[in-house]
């Protein structure tokens, strides 16, 4: 059969007016997986959590959400991997007040500005710790240790998940505004802070919840006072420091999803819509209450962003007042 010029023309017309339809159904998020970046081992609070929101995004976003741990010098491996990403959605950073704003300020030189290399896109949860003592001290609630603290001086020390972590710069303030010496004991995690306490090698433990809250349910710890304000509906058995004397310590942590530079604002938009979204269901709320975290997601990019510049100088000052050092 001869082939006329048209009808060899049209198959070509077809193949291009097919092109932007292929290329429109590759468009984000549909390219590939997406990547959440965490900068902790899987097992911890921060693996967790990121693995509860990468199942609620990809259900949302209907894409395969993979969970990337990179754990090391205090999350900012992680960080650095996704400050040098490409900016195109696929690479996402579950970060929090450690690597965003603490590691900064703690260490000599980091390979990411916490400002110029991120974009935020919301804050998720709080990251609340908890100030505990042995039972057999004797000491059933925070002005109680205060009172202890400053008749028995030098004596007292109080151990933590690691030199320049949340819960040190907490223990640190403590002792600051309430007028008492406290003596920091570091140690290499919340396990062996908590087996220290227990021994009765330190006197108090300043850290999590995910740590502290079986030993306190198992009475092996008391909860004397969280580390922030406000009380919490996560951990109901432990006051704020409002209520329990001290409002002025109000030290406390939180999670949220951070993309590279330049993340285009649609892309950055519907990450905040579907991020907003998971963190605000109910299922999702309860199963982070068991870590202790409570929901706390940003109204908008903008507010997060605003929040990260209050907080960047907030701990700063923190790690500065309290002569922390890297290690």
């Amino acid at each position: 059969m001869r082939l006329s010029r048209r009808t060899l023309v049209l198959p070509a017309i077809g193949l291009a007016l097919a092109a932007p339809a292929v290329h429109a159904q590759a468009a984000w998020p549909r390219a590939r997986p997406i990547r959440l970046v965490v900068g902790f081992p899987p097992g911890g609070s921060g693996d967790f959590l990121a693995r509860i929101f990468a199942e609620m995004l990809g259900r949302a976003l209907d894409q395969v959400i993979v969970v990337d741990n990179r754990p090391g010098a205090a999350a900012t491996i992680a960080a650095t991997h996704v400050a040098r990403s490409a900016p195109d959605g696929y690479t996402i950073l579950l970060g929090g007040s450690g690597s965003q704003a603490i590691s900064p300020a703690l260490y000599a030189a980091v390979n990411f500005d916490p400002v110029r290399d991120f974009t935020p896109i919301t804050r998720l949860t709080d990251l609340t710790g908890i100030i505990a003592a042995r039972p057999q001290l004797g000491i059933g609630n925070l002005a109680q240790l205060i009172e202890r603290v400053r008749a028995e001086p030098g004596r007292w020390n109080f151990g933590t998940p690691g030199n320049g972590t949340p819960w040190h710069l907490a223990g640190a303030t403590l002792a600051r505004l309430a007028g008492i010496q406290l003596t920091h004991v570091p140690f290499r995690g919340g396990g062996a802070s908590l087996h220290a306490a227990l021994a009765g090698d330190v006197e108090l433990l300043v850290g999590t919840p995910p740590v502290l809250l079986p030993a306190i349910r198992t009475e092996r710890m008391r909860g004397l006072s969280l580390t922030s304000r406000e009380a919490s509906r996560a951990i109901p058995d432990v006051p704020g420091t409002a209520e329990a004397g001290l409002p002025s310590l109000d030290v406390a942590g939180w999670w949220g999803f951070f993309g590279p530079a330049g993340l285009p604002d649609d892309i950055r938009d519907k990450l905040f819509e579907v991020s907003v979204s998971a963190v605000s269901d109910t299922d999702v709320q309860a199963r982070i209450a068991t870590e202790g975290l409570q929901a706390w997601p940003s109204r908008s990019p903008a507010e997060f962003a605003e929040f990260m510049g209050q907080q960047i100088p907030f701990w700063a000052e923190l790690v500065r007042t309290a002569g922390a050092r890297s290690e």
